[in-house]
């Protein structure tokens, strides 16, 4: 395609030489330049892999910010406890990854449902097909990666650290179904016409719904909603962490949403630079939009950090699925909403008496969901490199909204179907009682009281 401007012009001249001498250098030049790329020819593979590695590399820093997050956000003397379950997020995931997801998510052949080879993901001795095949596999790596971790923020300071070992050993299996879904070209989602650019459904709503599950089944923190401990004693540890945690995140969403377009060669370069505008207007609509909560919430007397931290990670969350599809001005009410939508989610589930230490069912799987809904409002089919239908507000009608509302609900439905297994049944085999999988979930009771690390 890149050759596309180039080859009609050649052409142009060629239809109107008039010599044998000219028509000779004309095909010539189309045979040295035209001609189908051969084994060992990388022409702009090279480019594209730089561009795939360096987001990748970018991505997993994001481990830290989850890392930094999570500890500021929990009291102290968790935070070895959380940093090695960071570290052991890379550790399973990858493994798993390696042998089965990525199979699952884009192995050939494959049907809508689930790939069906590359078990493991090895490319064998093809220069050209190996190199896409690893590309692919680091980069959707660090997407697994992200799904994983989020569950971390959810259970903190409750759940058994081995437990949390074989979530992340499981846990990505099943995010490959929802990649498969949504990224492949041969999944459900994507060949109904559904749209998920950067992972709003498989790694942000597929996480945060796993979360919100997890919490159910752990319960709250000893003495959060019963009276007996002061609130102080659930405030946040370290507001400077989790500022710190959210500036790693920050960038690194950067990487995440530009590094989807899976290169930079041909118009993919265009589509890269639009979802680094829309990620930054997007915290800029989300930024404001929580200050002016927190002013709320504390009659304009605060702001509390905590606050603008999940409401800019709400509207990074929000923009992920829209970053290449939607205008740049349209990423600021993206990121506007989605920043409310995450602080009022996490508003109710504390209400409904649900420990959620860092916020993140509501950044996670609320924003998430609205993020998906915005490509159906917003989505522009006439943006340069990328396919999407219009949405709504373009003059699509409701096609495109209503594939979206599928899309939401394939991915909660089976994120809540296979976490309720996981932790239902690992519960019960460690209480060794199926009434009480809670007590095989949980850590002791000295241990959330003294600290897990």
């Amino acid at each position: 395609p890149s050759y596309c401007q180039a080859w009609e012009e050649c052409a142009k001249h060629y239809q109107d030489s008039s010599s044998n001498q000219n028509r000779d250098l004309f095909e010539d030049f189309f045979e040295n330049i035209f001609q189908e790329p051969q084994e060992g020819e990388s022409r702009g593979y090279a480019d594209d892999a730089t561009w795939i590695l360096t987001s990748s590399f970018v991505i997993f820093t994001m481990q830290s910010g989850f890392g930094l997050l999570e500890s500021g956000s929990c009291s102290p003397g968790f935070e070895v406890n959380i940093m090695m379950k960071n570290i052991v997020d890379v550790v399973f995931t990858s493994l798993t990854y390696y042998l089965v997801g990525y199979g699952i998510s884009f192995g050939q052949p494959s049907t809508p449902f689930m790939g069906k080879g590359s078990f493991p993901a090895d490319g064998g001795y093809g220069e050209v097909e190996s190199g896409l095949l690893y590309s692919q596999y680091i980069f959707q790596l660090s997407f697994a990666a992200t799904s994983t971790t989020i569950v971390s923020g959810a259970v903190a300071m409750r759940l058994k650290f081995f437990i949390y070992v074989l979530y992340s050993l499981l846990a990505v299996i099943f995010y490959s179904f929802v990649a498969h879904w949504t990224f492949d070209e041969s999944g459900f989602l994507k060949q109904m016409g559904a749209h998920d650019f950067a992972g709003g459904a498989s790694v942000h709503v597929f996480g945060g719904t796993n979360g919100l599950v997890a919490t159910l089944f752990l319960g709250p923190r000893l003495g959060r909603f019963d009276g007996t401990r002061p609130i102080y004693d659930f405030l946040p540890s370290s507001p400077t962490s989790q500022c710190l945690g959210l500036l790693c995140l920050w960038w690194g969403w950067i990487g995440f949403n530009c590094g989807s377009s899976f290169g930079i060669t041909d118009d993919r370069w265009v589509v890269a630079i639009r979802c680094a505008v829309t990620t930054i207007n997007a915290t800029v609509g989300g930024g404001i939009a929580s200050i002016i909560y927190t002013l709320w919430r504390t009659k304009g007397k605060l702001v509390i950090p905590e606050h603008v931290v999940n409401g800019i990670l709400g509207s990074l969350v929000a923009i992920t699925p829209a970053c290449a599809s939607v205008h740049t001005y349209d990423a600021f009410f993206i990121g506007a909403i989605g920043s409310l939508v995450g602080l009022g989610v996490n508003t109710f589930v504390c209400h409904c008496g649900i420990d959620d230490p860092v916020g993140a069912v509501g950044v996670h799987a609320g924003s998430g969901i609205w993020g998906l809904l915005s490509v159906g409002f917003f989505a522009d089919s006439k943006l340069p490199g990328v396919k999407v239908m219009d949405g709504l507000l373009r003059g699509g009608g409701f096609k495109l909204l209503g594939l979206q509302v599928v899309a939401i609900l394939c991915t909660v439905g089976w994120a809540l179907m296979w976490s309720t297994w996981f932790f239902y049944f690992v519960g019960v085999i460690f209480s060794h009682d199926w009434r009480d999988p809670r007590k095989g979930l949980r850590a002791d009771p000295e241990e959330e009281d003294q600290g897990a690390d």
